[in-house]
Parts: C-alpha cells; structure tokens; sequence
C-alpha cells in the first residue's frame, strides 16, 4: 500500500507525504444544507446599518415561519408543517452564519429561542395573530402557511436591494428559493381542498410563477439569482490544527485521514483520503497549507460538513496531488 507524499520539488513530482495549512481569505465554516459551504467562501465585506438591522429582523422572522408551522403541527399533525418547520430551523442557521462572520447580537439568543417569544414587537404581535388564525380549521393554518412564504420572500426581496455584500445577497436568495418551494407546498394542498391563494404582498404575476414552476432541488443560487456550479472549486488558506482519522463519511465501515484548518473564518474539515487507499500521512500539526478541494453530492445532500481535498499545497513548496477535481467537475453537477 501506497504513502500519500506527492512533492514538488524544482517542478517534479516525486513521492513523499502531506502535511498542513494556513491563513486565508476564501474558506469554508459549515453547517447543514448546501448553501453554506458556498456562502463561506465569499468575502467579509463592511456593513450599513441598514444591512446589520435587516439581519437581525431577518434572523427572527425565520424564526417566526418556524415556530407558527411547529404549533400548527401539534394542533393539526399534517406532516407539512413539521418537514417546514425543520428547513425554516435551516433558514435560521444560515442567517446566524452571517451574524457571527459579522459579529452580531444574536436577537434569539437574547430571547432564549423560546417559541413564540420575539425581540421584534411587530414579529411578536404576528405570531399571535397567525397561530390564532391557524387553530380556526386546517385550510385557515395552512393559508397562514402560504401567507408567511408570500410576506417572507416580500421581506427578503427588499432587504436584498438594500446590501451589496455577496455573501447576505446569496443567503437571502436562497432563502427566497426556500419560500417558493414552501409556498408550492401549501397552496398544492388548498388546491387539493378547492382553495386558491390570493397573494397579499408579492405581484400576483411572481407568484403564478412560483406555482407553476418545479419544485427547485439542489440548486444554490449566488447574489445574483443565478445557479452556483455545485462542482466548483474551493480554495482554503489556513493552519492545521488537528489531523486524525473518522469513520466513513458513507460506509462507516471505512476509516479516513481528515485534517482541521483553522482559516481566519472559522476552522473546516477537510477529508484527505481513506486509510486503506494512504496508511500514513505526513501533515504536520501548525503547517499553512493552500487546499483545494469540493463538497460531493452525497455530503450536500446529507448535510455532511467540510470539504473534499484534491490537492493540498504547503507553503514549504510540497504538493499533494490526492484527486482530479476537474474530472468531477466535468461529470456532476446539481444544478437541475
């Protein structure tokens, strides 16, 4: 069995072993779900008022989607709300990655994450006003439902005009992204029922969009609206903090050599190779290393964190060549 030490040396790769990493400025802190992995790699930019304020409103009003679908869940036990409520706790942590990159207060923290306890008066009164609505029938909750989506995606439209910082535009569309498939959700079930939503804060032309539109699965949208290749390339500067091995990332069965970077936002994962394919590494603890790298389908779809190394580069001049991410890149893509 082969040792896993590729080095550059004068240009020539010859055998050797693989160390560590460094300082960066692109990396990745993950977190459940796609988006995150994507959303790390994108500057840390200055903030307005304007911007650290819808954040915060941001923060607590997916929160709000959250805890209404979880008290309409135990009243009416319809399996929409409680599979909604799980994604709008996603929709949370992906606005608490941009609070602490940004070094906010945390309004649900303050609060205790307490359900149906909001730091916002406005958010606070319209719990109340929709979970009271929601215990009236099953189609009032599930037009409360519809009615979150619609204001939701109203709300986060118009805090996207309102920053320029790619990193806050991309959560926000892709939180948007989260509103519209929810929004399909329940009005598909009205319609079941014979009802047809009227919308009260989106253009009634955006929505026929919406529901006459796919379900959209897999898809990481940049500040932009448009798709991110899910097969891009990561790039990571840091220092390596820990290396060990971990049981497989899918058949537990297979044990991994994975090294920590810490980068200067946040430390990430990073899976080296299998210890049957390299039974020894040569990383070293406090290396800075440059790794390039990719998160598989498999990973996003399982909300398994860290990113894939191809190559990793030390700033001694060694090079560790593990995979071809440009054969992947050719290959696969999520975008559909």
């Amino acid at each position: 069995m082969k040792k896993l030490i590729t080095m550059v040396v004068a240009g020539v790769i010859t055998a050797g072993s693989i160390s560590s990493c460094t300082a960066s400025n692109t990396t990745i802190n993950t977190m459940p779900g796609r988006g995150p992995i994507y959303i790390n790699t994108l500057p840390k930019e200055s903030l307005s008022r304007r911007e650290k304020k819808d954040l915060l409103f941001m923060r607590e009003e997916e929160k709000l989607a959250r805890d209404v679908y979880q008290s309409l869940y135990e009243m009416w036990q319809m399996p929409v709300f409680r599979n909604i409520s799980k994604s709008e706790q996603r929709h949370m942590d992906m606005i608490k990655l941009l609070l602490d990159k940004y070094n906010l207060p945390d309004p649900v923290e303050i609060t205790g994450d307490k359900r149906g306890v909001f730091k916002n008066r406005r958010l606070q009164s319209l719990y109340k006003k929709l979970v009271k609505k929601g215990s009236k029938s099953l189609i009032d909750a599930l037009e409360v439902g519809a009615t979150i989506e619609d204001l939701d995606i109203k709300d986060l439209q118009e805090a996207i005009k309102d920053t320029d910082n790619q990193d806050i535009r991309a959560v926000y569309q892709n939180l948007i992204k989260g509103s519209r498939n929810h929004m399909r959700a329940f009005t598909r079930i009205l319609q079941r029922y014979g009802i047809e939503y009227k919308p009260k804060y989106i253009s009634e032309n955006y929505y026929q969009s919406i529901i006459n539109s796919k379900h959209e699965i897999g898809t990481v949208y940049a500040g932009n609206g448009k798709p991110v290749n899910s097969f891009q390339t990561l790039t990571i500067k840091g220092r390596v903090i820990k290396v060990y091995q971990r049981k497989g990332y899918g058949n537990r069965k297979v044990v991994w050599w994975v090294a920590k970077v810490k980068t200067v936002n946040g430390i990430v994962e990073v899976a080296i190779a299998p210890t049957w394919l390299y039974p020894s590494v040569d990383i070293k603890i406090g290396e800075k290393v440059t790794v390039i790298g990719y998160v598989p389908p498999f990973w996003r779809v399982n909300n398994i964190n860290g990113i894939m190394a191809c190559t990793i580069n030390t700033k001694k001049g060694k090079k560790y060549q593990i995979r071809n991410c440009n054969r992947f890149n050719k290959r696969l893509r999520f975008n559909r």
